[in-house]
């Protein structure tokens, strides 16, 4: 049986301003994460040079910057892509839907360690339901997952240089391995973000049609 809307107060609105600004946060994190790639080189130098002669260690501003950029707008995208996605849950509910899924999973379900690699698309799963297809979610998800997985080893390669029983640097060649992986971290969350977009659009327009 298809579902009857409630009538209790006033008709759900599209959120446009919220999906337009997730939309527009989310791309800022993935133009961030194509800046720092493009500055990696020269971090990874910076590292050399600290590894090599820790007396002369300095900080390096662009990279700084960068991460202090990364941070927040990473925390301000993520604020928005959960307000728009409980703004689609609520205008679905109100119009007698029942979207499913862990409730309110678009806030708490990123910091559950391991859960996180599931629980956010299963949210997304559930709001999206016959609006947009399982191939374009997969191709928001996975990438953003190896994303997640490839800025893990971006970040344990910084230590593949020295022997921590020791603290001696060992191979400095494996640094320049974080140039190539910062490129690839950038390029999935950039893939990521466009079939977000997607959904997101697609997502906004259709959930009030009936």
């Amino acid at each position: 049986m298809g579902a009857f809307p409630l009538t209790v107060g006033p008709p759900p609105v599209a959120p446009n301003g919220l999906a337009t600004a997730a939309i527009v946060l989310t791309g800022a994190y993935a133009a961030v994460s194509l800046i720092s790639a493009a500055t990696t080189p020269g971090q990874v130098e910076t590292l050399k040079e600290t590894y090599a002669d820790p007396n002369n260690a300095s900080i390096d501003p662009i990279s700084t910057l960068l991460g202090l950029a990364n941070f927040a707008v990473g925390v301000g995208a993520f604020v928005l892509l959960a307000l728009w996605m409980a703004r689609i849950r609520a205008n679905r509910t109100q119009l007698g839907e029942t979207p499913g899924g862990p409730p309110a999973v678009e806030w708490w379900g990123w910091f559950i360690p391991l859960a996180n690699f599931v629980l956010p698309f299963l949210g997304m799963r559930a709001i999206t339901k016959r609006l947009v297809g399982i191939g374009v979610l997969l191709g928001w998800w996975l990438p953003f997952c190896a994303m997640w997985v490839v800025s893990a080893m971006f970040s344990i390669t910084q230590f593949g240089a020295i022997d921590l029983s020791t603290g001696e640097l060992t191979d400095m060649d494996v640094l320049d391995q974080m140039v190539p992986l910062a490129w690839a971290s950038a390029a999935l969350v950039t893939v990521s973000w466009a079939f977000l977009l997607v959904i997101i659009r697609k997502t906004t327009t259709k959930h009030l049609e009936r």
